[in-house]
């Protein structure tokens, strides 16, 4: 029997999301002639144009989809010069285009930095978005290069990769409870920006000095206190592109890599995208992949949508393991070795960070709460024994793939990667 929440996702999918981006792009086209901004040629270099969210269109969408301003339906309000609006504390970045960077003021009383409270900082900058503040690519260069008390080399930031509901928002918790580091969670601006570099391949090297220009400028924008050390924990699909090009943008940039049973992992994944989405999602990803992947899928062509996932998996882990094996020192953890013991894991975690053992216990007591307790994901979390029936052959398939294509070892009975490199 088909559950009403099917029907609804097959009725957002196919007519409620089309419908509302048509709404809003009529509202928006209205709103833009009764409220006309001034021509961007016009800008001085220290302007910036500043937006009133008039309406958030994502209220009426069910699924936790990832945001875009392309939800938000905008008012014209006026122009500020750069530096006395997005060094806000209420002021993050939140989407990179190719033309601009667009940060959002989010409402007073909400606070970005607090991840017990906003375990996902996307899903926080956009549901309390009050404004969005843009300037085009050149002004934030400009901006950039005037503003000397930076930390240039990036020493002071981590990156957290992932494969996605693999703990790392546990991690992610953990980190912040030390008080030690300033934690932003799946921040969208770097998510979109690596997925796009990454399709672009064909036309342009990832590693292109554009590329690396527009990277770094995005990092700094996020963490834009000199003085405040930052983890920022990434998306954990589509985005595997970004430790092959991290350190070549911020040299002194640091990365860690979680990761856990790939069987787990997907069933997660089903779990919080119901069967229609996670099949539309592997089904698609032969679109969303770098050039590389793409090519090897062609090749290997899997079938159905748990070979497709699995394969996704594969290639969100794989940069990793050429990085490693090219000489860079990046630490590997999973979740699994969390569960097995969970003090030797936070004092393993720590250290790596640059954090004495005083702090395990503050890192221990995010296992007291759920972390995604305030998150809309909560409630695909209450069902923890629930797994889906990968069959056999798909798990013979990556085993073989994995093998023979990337040089990952897998075991078959809980599809765990057996050499994972630092780990």
């Amino acid at each position: 029997m088909i559950s009403l929440e099917r029907v609804y996702d097959v009725l957002e999918i196919f007519i409620i999301f089309p419908l509302v981006l048509l709404c809003q792009f009529i509202l928006q086209k209205l709103l833009d002639l009764l409220y006309p901004s001034r021509d961007r040629n016009l800008h001085q270099s220290d302007q910036a144009i500043c937006y009133d969210v008039v309406y958030d269109f994502k209220k009426l969408l069910h699924f936790a989809r990832p945001n875009g301003t392309q939800f938000f339906l905008l008012k014209y309000r006026e122009m500020r010069k750069i530096s006395h609006v997005i060094n806000d504390d209420d002021v993050t970045l939140y989407y990179v285009t190719p033309q601009e960077f667009q940060f959002v003021r989010v409402k007073p009383g909400v606070d970005l930095k607090n991840i017990i409270q906003h375990p996902f900082t996307c899903m926080a900058a956009h549901n309390y978005g009050v404004e969005i503040i843009t300037m085009s690519r050149e002004q934030g260069y400009k901006y950039l290069a005037g503003r000397v008390e930076l930390n240039q080399s990036g020493s002071n930031i981590v990156l957290l990769h992932n494969t996605g509901r693999c703990g790392s928002t546990l991690v992610a918790n953990m980190v912040h409870r030390t008080g030690q580091f300033h934690v932003i969670s799946e921040p969208y601006s770097l998510t979109n920006l690596v997925i796009t570099l990454s399709k672009q391949t064909e036309q342009t090297p990832l590693d292109s000095e554009q590329n690396l220009e527009l990277l770094r400028a995005t990092l700094l924008f996020l963490c834009k206190d000199p003085d405040k050390k930052y983890l920022i924990k990434v998306c954990g699909v589509f985005t595997g592109s970004l430790p092959h090009i991290a350190h070549k943008t911020l040299p002194g940039i640091r990365e860690i890599f979680l990761h856990r049973s790939f069987l787990a992992t997907a069933s997660s994944w089903h779990k919080i995208l119901g069967p229609l989405r996670f099949s539309g999602l592997a089904g698609h990803a032969k679109y969303i992949l770098p050039l590389k992947y793409r090519r090897i899928w062609e090749k290997v062509k899997p079938q159905g949508s748990y070979q497709g996932f699995l394969f996704i998996l594969l290639s969100q882990l794989h940069p990793f393991f050429i990085e490693c094996e090219n000489g860079r020192k990046m630490r590997a953890f999973s979740y699994e070795s969390l569960q097995k013991n969970q003090e030797e894991f936070c004092k393993n975690l720590l250290c790596e960070l640059g954090l004495g053992s005083e702090y395990v216990p503050l890192a221990l007591s995010a296992l007291e709460v759920d972390s995604q307790e305030n998150s809309p994901l909560k409630k695909y979390n209450m069902d923890k024994n629930r797994r889906i029936n990968i069959p056999s052959q798909a798990l013979d398939w990556i085993v073989k793939v994995g093998l023979e294509e990337f040089g990952i070892e897998i075991r078959k009975e809980d599809v765990f990667v057996n050499n994972m490199p630092n780990s």
